[in-house]
C-alpha cells in the first residue's frame, strides 16, 4: 500500500512522525505538510501567492501554505505520476468532534484528497497537546498510531471507502496510557456542542481590541440533524462525543456533495 499523509499541526508535530513510523510497518509513506501549525484553516487554498516547498533531511516535504495546499500540491504535481491507495491525516493534537470538522485543517486536508477520488481518513487523539505542560513527543501518540493501523489491517474499511465516493472517515481515539484500555470501536454520528466562549475579547499591550476566536466547547450536547437522522436508523448509534467518553475508537463517516432530498423538496416549496 501507499499512503500520502499530512497535518494540520505542522511538519515537525510529533502525531505526525508517529503515524508516518506506524505506517510504514504497512506499505510505502509520502509526507507532505505545512511548514508551521495551520490549524482552522479547513479546506482553504493559496490561490493569491506561490507556494514553496523544502524536503527535510526525513524525506518529509514541508510546504509554506494550508493543509489542503499540501495534498492538492502532492496529488496534482510532486507525485502526480504515481497512485495512492489512501490520505490519512493526523495524527491531531486533540479531538475533532461534531461540527469542529468543518474548520480542521486535519479534516480539510482529508477533504482535500478525497474529491480527487482517493479513500480518505482524517485521525485525532483526543486530549493530545495537554500532556507534559504540551511538550508532546511521538511516543505520546504511539497507541493511537497502532489503533490507526490496526483499522487498516484488521477490517475491511479501505475497500468500503473506495465504494462510498465523497465520503471521508472521521476518527477520534481516545488518549489512553495502554492499548487495552481501548474498549472497541463504534460507528457514530458526528454530535454537536455549544461553544463555550467562542470569542474573547481582550486589550493587546498597544491598547487596541483583540479577539481570539474559541472552539472549546461547553458540556450540554444536542444532536445534529444528522445526528437525529442516524439515531432514528439505527438506536444503537452514538455520536463521537459519546463514544470517545466511553472509551472506544470513534468512526464518523462524512458526506460530502450532498443536497438532501427533504431539504430540496422543501425549498421548492417557496415562491421564487
Amino acid at each position: 500500500m501507499r499512503f500520502l499523509i499530512s497535518n494540520d499541526d505542522g511538519v515537525y508535530a510529533p502525531g505526525l512522525l508517529a503515524l508516518s513510523q506506524a505506517l510504514s510497518t504497512i506499505g510505502e509513506v509520502v509526507v507532505v505538510a505545512p511548514n508551521d501549525e495551520q490549524s482552522g484553516y479547513a479546506s482553504a487554498l493559496s490561490v493569491s501567492r506561490p507556494l514553496h516547498t523544502h524536503q527535510l533531511p526525513s524525506g518529509f516535504v514541508a510546504v509554506n501554505g494550508s493543509p489542503a495546499d499540501c495534498v492538492y500540491l502532492a496529488i496534482h504535481e510532486l507525485y502526480r505520476d504515481g497512485d495512492f491507495d489512501c490520505m490519512i491525516t493526523g495524527i491531531n493534537s486533540g479531538a475533532n468532534l461534531g461540527q469542529d470538522v468543518m474548520f480542521s485543517g486535519t479534516f480539510g486536508a482529508a477533504l482535500t484528497a478525497q474529491l480527487s477520488g482517493i479513500p480518505a481518513i482524517a485521525t485525532s487523539l483526543v486530549g493530545g497537546g495537554v500532556k507534559n505542560g504540551g511538550q508532546e513527543s511521538a511516543s505520546d501518540y504511539q497507541v493511537a498510531a497502532h489503533e490507526i493501523v490496526k483499522l487498516l489491517t484488521e477490517t475491511s474499511i479501505l475497500k468500503t471507502l473506495k465504494s462510498l465516493p465523497y465520503h471521508v472517515l472521521n476518527v477520534n481515539i481516545p488518549d489512553v496510557q495502554h492499548a487495552d484500555d481501548i474498549k472497541g470501536r463504534k460507528i457514530t454520528s458526528l454530535g454537536y456542542k455549544q461553544s463555550a466562549q467562542p470569542v474573547r475579547h481582550m486589550i493587546d499591550p498597544r491598547g487596541r481590541d483583540a479577539y481570539w476566536l474559541s472552539l472549546r466547547k461547553g458540556k450540554n450536547e444536542r444532536p445534529s440533524e444528522t445526528s437525529i437522522d442516524a439515531i432514528q436508523a439505527n438506536q444503537d448509534m452514538m455520536t463521537d462525543y459519546q463514544a470517545v467518553a466511553a472509551g472506544y475508537v470513534s468512526l464518523s463517516p462524512v458526506r460530502l456533495h450532498h443536497t438532501p432530498t427533504a431539504a430540496l423538496e422543501r425549498l421548492s416549496t417557496l415562491a421564487l
